[in-house]
């Protein structure tokens, strides 16, 4: 049996967990399991079919496996999977290079990866779980669920020992969270108030969503929320609000009401057993300029025994699990006969949210230009500034270490393409993989379906 020597861990004191270690915890809990689970056979997640059945070009598809065995092969990434599915079937799905480069463990297609801020469409449709439900609104004020909001205020200049503050212009709503226009921040930057973020060191894996979330109330805004957009741990906050208002843990909630629907059974905040010899090692670039392993951030938060529950970053899940739920948001909320969400859930949260003054976005966050943000997710509302084809009303995000997805319901098509190398963007993986695709997909021309964000297309 091979080595999980991708669960080394970073934490808050920059503690590294050994692969040795982790073998003793996991030995705890009986080798049977383990053996059990690697048996299983690698599941994609939808049906296959002929590309042509799903309009979609064998040819162009063709070339997809050498673009990212030649990532493999230069010594760039350790490994990749890629799935193209249409129409709800799947077209291509392959896995080149390694999940451990130096023990030539092969890449396989149920690999269990750390997917990072993938998570938080994940988080944004639970909350949308909610509203189906009528247990919240997206325009409640967050204080409505977590009472220490109530007393937040805008920073308004000064320093970080001695800052100015004033009353926010309005009450930071839920939908400000999913639409990361609420005011906070991750403390990236250099600016007073990112200063005050890390020394609140907020992000603790012993600590809970709720101290999590009480403590973030305490620090200043960066602005009035609704004014701009700003990426931030505004969907962390939100998983909070999906506690509250549920009644249960983040983990059980989404469990519950997402995953086991979905059949997503290797989708989880934690490290399992069965996960041993399927989590790909996290890797990075060496001086020396060859792959060398590495630890991502905040990699604590996926131990066994951590109490926070990372929702904007902390699951793990499989390429298969991810495809059902991207499959679920393009049929507008339910899969293979279980509705998961609304139709008009769905159509908000791949919809634009910001006004006209705020999107399209210019950050570093976004792949392309010309996207605005849904809930959750960005999406493409002017293609006359994409550089990538693809269709107006696009929905996407992608993890830092290397995972990413898009839905595109113009043409009714799912694709991922997912590694494991930090930082994520270093190559151009994400916007060659894009272009491939669609040279499968005839005439695949930005700004053909430009009423695509009004609505979405009956599947077949």
């Amino acid at each position: 049996m091979s080595i999980c020597r991708a669960a080394r861990a970073s934490g808050s004191r920059g503690r590294r967990l050994t692969v040795r270690m982790w073998r003793a915890r996991f030995a705890v809990l009986g080798t049977a399991l383990s053996i059990a689970c690697a048996g299983h056979a690698a599941r994609t997640g939808l049906p296959a079919t002929a590309p042509e059945a799903i309009g979609l070009s064998a040819p162009a598809l063709a070339r997809i496996t050498p673009a990212l065995q030649a990532y493999v092969d230069s010594g760039k990434l350790p490994g990749v999977v890629a799935i193209v599915a249409r129409h709800g079937r799947i077209g291509y799905a392959e896995a080149v290079g390694y999940t451990d480069v130096e023990r030539r463990a092969l890449m396989r297609m149920d690999a269990v990866f750390r997917i990072y801020s993938m998570t938080k469409p994940v988080v944004a449709a639970g909350v949308l779980r909610l509203v189906d439900q009528g247990r919240l609104a997206l325009d409640d004020p967050v204080a409505k669920y977590i009472p220490a909001f109530a007393s937040v205020k805008v920073f308004a200049g000064g320093s970080a020992d001695d800052p100015l503050l004033r009353e926010p212009d309005a009450p930071m709503t839920v939908r400000h969270l999913l639409t990361h226009t609420a005011g906070l921040g991750y403390g990236l930057g250099d600016a007073p108030v990112d200063t005050l973020y890390q020394r609140a060191n907020l992000f603790v894996a012993a600590r809970t969503l709720e101290q999590f979330a009480d403590s973030i109330a305490r620090l200043p805004l960066f602005f009035s929320p609704g004014s701009r957009w700003q990426y931030s741990a505004a969907i962390d906050v939100a998983g909070r609000v999906i506690e509250v208002a549920s009644g249960q843990p983040l983990d059980a909630f989404l469990e519950r009401e997402i995953f086991a629907p979905l059949g997503m059974r290797s989708t989880s905040f934690r490290l399992r057993p069965d996960f041993v010899d399927r989590v790909p090692v996290l890797y990075s670039r060496g001086d020396d300029g060859r792959l060398r392993e590495a630890t991502g951030p905040l990699g604590e938060m996926y131990l066994p025994g951590a109490r926070f529950f990372w929702g904007g970053g902390g699951l793990l899940s499989t390429p298969a699990d991810y495809l059902r739920f991207a499959q679920m948001l393009l049929n507008r909320g339910e899969l293979e006969g279980r509705r998961v969400l609304s139709r008009e859930s769905v159509a908000q949260m791949l919809s634009n949210q910001l006004p006209a003054a705020l999107a399209p976005i210019t950050s570093p966050q976004m792949l392309d230009k010309g996207y605005g943000y849904g809930l959750g997710g960005s999406v493409l509302v002017d293609c006359a500034l994409a550089e990538l084809p693809g269709s107006a009303g696009i929905y996407r995000w992608s993890g830092y270490v290397g995972t990413y997805f898009w839905i595109d319901p113009a043409e009714d098509l799912v694709a991922m393409v997912w590694t494991q190398f930090t930082p994520g963007r270093t190559y151009q993986l994400e916007q060659e993989f894009q272009r491939l695709v669609y040279a499968a997909v005839a005439p695949a021309q930005c700004g053909k379906a430009a009423a695509a964000p009004s609505g979405y297309r009956q599947l077949p």
